[in-house]
């Protein structure tokens, strides 16, 4: 591994926007040093497509219901997930938890699918990979609840209050960061607190093709493309903000992050 490796926790690989190119899009993320990927499921199919991809491109991937949607969820999902989770390609259960943000599923459903993936995570002995917006008390409460059982979890894209980030390590999880660092317009308040993280507690993604670093950099420094379409390749700029407000140098967020990811998912390499 070269010590200047990154590694995506979060790739949405099977959204339309990156239907055809996935190649394209993994070739110039390798060339800019994102030399593994965490392919994202976010529902039952999506979450067989990212099973098929890794085993093509030799990633790892998730399996699990997105909260917006969990009204998709029935009788059967539990054990169709249960089955896809027996991949040796699937290193944890989501992407999963509380949206309340728009609420596409509502509350009460997206409570109840989150409860059965932790019942999963905790059958299978898989880290738990957990989307939170705007139920922070909500998910912390379910999260104190379960800790003890759960191999592990990492709320992955944080962009809450220090408050919130404390009470969330004071529960042991791990910390996804995403290019909402690079905002100045959404993300600026967080370059003021993510130091608090320990080293060993963060990691690093895109959540492409959403969250593009580049969307409040000057025009004249973008293309449209940039600032629309997030991309793996972009990951080099999250690493490069979150080392200037952690006070870190590029290569030690690089070595560290991949170290995390390993432990994180249990890959032995």
């Amino acid at each position: 591994m070269s010590r200047r490796s990154l590694v995506d926790i979060c790739v949405n690989l099977t959204d339309k926007v990156f239907l055809g190119n996935e190649e394209t899009i993994i070739d110039e993320a390798k060339k800019n040093n994102v030399t593994k990927m965490v392919l994202v499921g976010n529902d039952l199919e999506s979450s067989k497509s990212v099973v098929r991809l890794a085993e093509k491109f030799d990633f790892v991937a998730t399996a699990g219901y997105h909260p917006h949607n969990a009204k998709d969820w029935n009788l059967s999902s539990y054990s169709e997930l249960l089955s896809l989770l027996n991949n040796e390609r699937v290193k944890a259960v989501g992407e999963c938890g509380l949206d309340f943000n728009r609420n596409f599923s509502t509350p009460e459903v997206q409570h109840t699918v989150f409860m059965n993936h932790i019942s999963l995570a905790k059958e299978k002995k898989l880290p738990l990979f957990v989307h939170e917006r705007d139920a922070f008390h909500q998910m912390h409460n379910i999260l104190k609840n379960n800790i003890e059982d759960c191999k592990n979890i990492v709320v992955h894209c944080f962009t809450g209050t220090k408050n919130a980030l404390i009470d969330y390590l004071d529960l042991g999880v791990y910390i996804g960061l995403t290019g909402w660092i690079c905002d100045d317009r959404r993300g600026k308040h967080l370059r003021d607190f993510i130091h608090i993280i320990p080293d060993d507690k963060l990691l690093i993604e895109t959540d492409s093709p959403y969250l593009s670093p580049y969307i409040s950099r000057k025009e004249s420094e973008i293309t449209s493309s940039m600032k629309q379409i997030n991309k793996p390749e972009y990951l080099v700029e999250v690493a490069k903000d979150v080392a200037k407000y952690r006070n870190q140098s590029y290569d030690y967020i690089c070595e560290t992050t991949y170290n995390n990811y390993q432990k994180f998912f249990g890959i032995n390499e």
